[in-house]
């Protein structure tokens, strides 16, 4: 659930003198407390091409820092994204936190240096304010130059020009802990560092105070949800565990903005009925290939009836996700097949 907040500004002026005009809220941002924002205009630095990428950056607000949950697909994004969170809570150091090594997660460390540069310490590079588990900076730093190249192909070199790799250097050592450990505002805020949830390595985050989780892209608001380089049965464990824990007051904040528990319940539904679709394959006997075909066609039973699509661009690439997905999960499954 999104909160809109619109602030009136109320003046006592002289009836001869016109009214103030309404103060309009900014577009790019909703806020979710008093202290947490999201920031939802990645997709105005991406061309076309780069739109799956133009991902939600959600920045939490204390007294002394700000909190930074990921930071976009390239270096303008960061840069843009810097830009209207230093417009709007002013010059205090910032936090980030690349919660996977996704390249739409943290490619836009290089546009916050940029912006922020002048707020680190004599001394201090801007890298140590980059926050990861040991797992993500280490693909970060193997795999960054080959992202870029990879996006370059894919939106266009303009798109990416200025994108470098810039990799953590604070690390999150242990599986579980809280944020204290950088700034004495974060203590409220726990982690845990997931492996094969929807990547290599995932970070998720609740504050039980704010009755707030961040989850990354292991909830989606798609009606084929991807595993990407995740564990199906992870995935579903995470699933139903998130809908199990979660209170009705909560609110759950992904990559891709708030998602209520209905989304949680399409989500775990959709990887359980292929996971078990596939199962059921494999023990007939049937083929990768035969069980792709059969699966996709019938794709319908693994929709939401509510949330079929009409547009045939989204459905072509619903069936792509769904394709790979049942790809991944044929080969995490085979070798439980009796």
């Amino acid at each position: 659930m999104r909160f809109n907040l619109c602030v009136f500004l109320l003046c006592a002026v002289p009836l001869f003198i016109s009214p103030p005009a309404i103060a309009q809220a900014d577009p790019c941002w909703q806020q979710h407390r008093a202290t947490v924002h999201e920031w939802t205009c990645a997709g105005q630095s991406l061309p076309a091409e780069g739109q799956d990428f133009a991902l939600s950056i959600v920045v939490v607000e204390s007294p002394k820092a700000l909190l930074v949950i990921d930071s976009g697909a390239t270096a303008a994004v960061g840069d843009s994204a810097a830009a209207a969170i230093r417009s709007k809570f002013g010059a205090k150091p910032v936090w980030i936190l690349n919660t996977q090594p996704k390249p739409e997660h943290v490619l836009g460390n290089v546009g916050f240096r940029n912006v922020f540069k002048d707020t680190v310490v004599s001394g201090e590079s801007f890298a140590s304010r980059l926050v990861a588990g040991k797992r993500t900076a280490d693909l970060m730093k193997a795999r960054c130059p080959t992202c870029i190249e990879n996006f370059s192909a894919r939106m266009g070199s303009d798109s990416v020009k200025g994108t470098e790799s810039l990799v953590p250097e604070r690390i999150l050592r242990t599986q579980t802990g809280h944020l204290g450990v950088l700034h004495s505002d974060w203590v409220q805020w726990n982690f845990r560092l997931h492996k094969d949830l929807e990547t290599e390595e995932a970070l998720v985050l609740r504050n039980a105070d704010l009755k707030l989780w961040w989850v990354g892209s292991a909830l989606q608001n798609r009606d084929i949800p991807d595993l990407y380089d995740g564990n199906v049965i992870d995935r579903v464990n995470f699933l139903g565990r998130l809908k199990t824990q979660l209170r009705p007051d909560e609110t759950v904040l992904t990559s891709f903005g708030a998602l209520d528990s209905a989304w949680i319940d399409r989500n775990l539904n959709y990887f359980v009925q292929v996971h078990q679709a596939v199962l059921y394959g494999l023990e007939a006997g049937i083929s990768e290939v035969e069980l792709i075909e059969q699966l996709s066609a019938d794709i319908g039973q693994f929709k939401d009836a509510v949330m079929v699509e009409t547009d045939p661009r989204a459905n072509a690439q619903a069936l792509e996700t769904h394709q790979l997905n049942i790809q991944r999960i044929f080969h995490q499954t085979e070798a439980f097949a009796f």
